[in-house]
């Protein structure tokens, strides 16, 4: 670009040694330029200032002021800051204000600003620059910053949450007594955490190598231990679960239950292997007591119910004895009584040993028979119905055959269900019983009025649900308040 002075650049006739025209030089500045009185009226405009304004110089020198060209927010500006700034400090430099035009757009332009005193009277100078392109700039600066600064608090966020979750990951694995181990898939490398030496009895926590841990497992159960972990590596599963036991330095054997998660990429290929190791020594161990009582509980049942018939069976052949050799009226009441207490003492031995029979062994034993359903239901009716003179139950019969079932054992679930109905309850209402005869199936319920059955009185009818599963059926139980309870056995036909 050839220098302002070049003789080249110059009109003809015009000396190089000429003043500059500093009218023309104000007018065509690459900036607006304005000068006001102190209060802010235009005293003077270049046409640069004119032309980005859209207003007509004549419309603008000696009639606006500075400040009513500017926005709202400029003229708060102006009133709060610029104006005092300008009267204390005498200049004011890179001040961002919109600017608004003829058009009602709004400008941002850069202003520096100089008080001046020319003779009796001070004026402003301005110099105004459109910054445009630096506004979009500086607000996209402000996006990005303020998009950093969101994102630098979400990282913030996500740290703290992270290291809250480590913590409570390590409080919980220490409650639990749990311990970390990982295997490299590729490499089936393993890693221990430190705190797995507490399971081979070492008193700290510490190193622990792959050989050392494998060779601790009880060698019995080694080989059951790595056949369950070759299925998570050739994917049969992928969940690894082992009970096995580890002989400890110390002398110990502990019980260790292992399980672990196998992770895959995102083509399915297993990448590491996650598990955790627990010491449940004390929890199979009061297993195993729980499990041994319990046992011991049942067979004790057993055995004191098997032992309890001799002498009951004694007590019923008295009563027949004396029933046959007759008594005195005053004194047949009194052996009613002895003949119904020692009827529902058998059947209560008889519930005994079956749940002893079905806790112990293999589950009750029936013998299945055509039976007629009716006449069996009934006829136990009637002889509850004696044995409780107090309660009223009903026997309703539906549908008409026989049903292949143990004649006994349906007798002995009825009479289950019935006792419990009187025990539980309103004497107000009677017990129905309903023996229902279908092409498919023989349905029989006990229904009674009264307050809906607790949940905890459910296990206590062991002995029904165990003579319904032993005729392929099952049994359901409804309670309501309003409706009362009604228990309902379903069987199979044949």
């Amino acid at each position: 670009m050839a220098l302002p002075d070049d003789p080249s650049n110059m009109p003809p006739g015009a000396h190089p040694d000429a003043e500059p025209d500093f009218r023309a030089l104000f007018d065509s500045a690459p900036c607006g330029l304005l000068l006001t009185d102190r209060d802010g009226l235009v005293l003077s405009a270049n046409r640069t200032f004119c032309d980005w304004m859209g207003i007509d110089r004549d419309a603008l020198v000696g009639k606006r002021r500075f400040q009513d060209l500017l926005s709202i927010g400029g003229r708060i500006f102006h009133q709060t800051h610029w104006a005092p700034l300008l009267q204390m400090q005498g200049s004011i430099a890179e001040v961002k204000l919109d600017m608004v035009t003829a058009s009602n757009r709004l400008v941002p332009m850069v202003l520096n600003a100089v008080r001046r005193q020319e003779h009796e009277r001070v004026v402003h100078q301005l110099a105004l620059f459109v910054a445009e392109d630096r506004h979009a700039y500086e607000r996209e600066l402000l996006r990005a910053r303020r998009g950093a600064e969101a994102l630098l608090a979400e990282q913030t966020r996500v740290q703290e949450a992270l290291a809250l979750s480590d913590v409570r990951l390590r409080m919980a694995l220490d409650t639990a007594n749990l311990h970390i181990w990982e295997v490299d898939a590729r490499t089936l490398e393993r890693h221990y955490a430190p705190s797995i030496a507490l399971l081979l009895g070492y008193p700290e926590p510490r190193a622990i190598a792959a050989d050392e841990y494998i060779g601790a497992v009880e060698p019995h159960d080694r080989e059951r231990a790595m056949e369950a972990f070759a299925r998570v590596l050739d994917r049969t599963t992928d969940v690894y679960r082992c009970t096995y036991r580890i002989n400890g330095v110390d002398g110990r054997q502990r019980t260790v239950q292992a399980s672990a998660r196998a992770l895959a990429d995102p083509d399915g290929n297993i990448v590491r292997i996650v598990g955790l190791l627990q010491d449940i020594s004390e929890l199979e161990a009061q297993r195993v007591a729980a499990e041994d009582r319990a046992l011991f509980a049942e067979q004790m049942i057993g055995i004191v119910s098997h032992d309890l018939r001799n002498p009951l069976s004694t007590i019923r052949m008295g009563t027949q004895v004396l029933e046959m050799i007759g008594v005195a009226d005053n004194q047949r009441g009194m052996l009613g009584n002895i003949k119904r207490a020692s009827a529902r003492a058998q059947r209560l031995i008889d519930d005994l040993l079956d749940f002893t029979v079905a806790r112990v062994g293999s589950g009750l034993t029936i013998s299945p028979e055509p039976t007629p359903l009716h006449p069996v239901i009934g006829g136990l009716v009637e002889e509850l119905s004696l044995a409780n003179p107090g309660k009223r139950i009903v026997h309703q019969a539906r549908g008409a055959g026989t049903v292949r079932a143990d004649a006994q054992r349906l007798s002995q679930l009825v009479g289950n269900l019935v006792s419990n109905a009187i025990a539980y309850g309103d004497n107000d209402f009677p017990v129905t019983v309903t023996s229902h005869i279908e092409p498919a199936r023989s349905v029989v319920s006990v229904h009674n009025h009264g307050a809906p059955i607790a949940q905890d009185l459910l296990p206590r009818l062991f002995i029904v649900q165990e003579i319904a599963r032993a005729h392929g059926g099952d049994v359901s139980v409804r309670s309501e308040a309003g409706e009362g309870t009604l228990f309902e056995v379903v069987l199979p036909r044949d």
